[in-house]
């Protein structure tokens, strides 16, 4: 007959609800795992799966009951790790859509979003930079990288250790700055090539008043902008690659 103790029990239940508590907060956070068209359903589904293979590698759960109050605060480690994580993956694609909005912006589009029906305030810039970065993220095998990254966690990060110390390790703050500071890096040759055109039409506007130069600068701006995105979208692969690597190194 075979015997086991309270103790065995929740150290058995520990194991594995701990890192499923993880990957779920992660599905919950992350880009592409939480959106809506996945039924939450299928993300339970999935983050048990990868429980499976996830939990024989993550080690010894701390021996102690989890309806505790040290169990509950283990509980809430996993849940703030998870969402963390998934809160740096969003911030990649935060780079991409303020891209796509400064480049808007320079483009005269962002009276679209005074027009929006859906009561929005993305441009159309900012909406196609976005989705373009999403395609080209799932063409990379982005979210295998992701998950790759979480089950890093679970030795960067164990469960039991110090969860203020770990964040502290983080320095998400820097991480928004970095959105910043990627996102003026790759809208900086439009915003060049905008002041170059407002340049000349400034000069033109002198040389020639009759010209309406609201009526003439508006769609050359336009134009200029979308031929400057048509020949930069080859080139947006190097930036999300240096992304995905720049906002997961600190997991790993």
């Amino acid at each position: 007959m075979i015997t086991f103790t309270s103790a065995q029990l929740d150290a058995w239940l520990a194991a594995w609800l701990l890192p499923f508590v993880r990957l779920l907060a992660l599905f919950t956070a992350a880009p592409l795992f939480s959106h809506r068209s996945l039924p939450a359903r299928a993300r339970v589904a999935v983050a048990m799966a990868l429980t499976v293979a996830v939990a024989p590698a993550v080690g010894t759960a701390p021996a102690l009951t989890l309806a505790s109050p040290a169990g509950l605060a283990l509980v809430l480690q996993q849940v703030v790790v998870g969402l963390a994580l998934g809160f740096s993956v969003r911030l990649l694609f935060a780079v991409f859509e303020t891209a796509g909005e400064i480049i808007g912006l320079q483009m005269g589009l962002s009276f679209a979003g005074f027009f929006n029906p859906q009561g929005g305030t993305q441009t159309a810039v900012g909406s196609w930079v976005h989705t373009l970065a999403i395609l080209l993220f799932l063409a990379m095998n982005g979210h295998l990288v992701v998950i790759d990254a979480l089950a890093a966690t679970f030795e960067s990060m164990p469960v039991g250790a110090d969860l203020f110390a770990t964040l502290h390790r983080l320095r998400l703050e820097r991480l928004g700055a970095d959105v910043f500071r990627l996102a003026l890096s790759l809208a900086l040759p439009a915003v060049l090539l905008m002041l170059f055109i407002n340049l000349v039409l400034g000069f033109a506007s002198r040389v020639a008043p009759q010209i309406s130069i609201f009526a003439v600068g508006f769609p050359i701006t336009i134009l200029a902008g979308v031929l400057l995105l048509a020949l930069s979208t080859r080139h947006l692969l190097g930036p999300l690659t240096e992304g995905l690597a720049l906002f997961l190194a600190p997991w790993r």
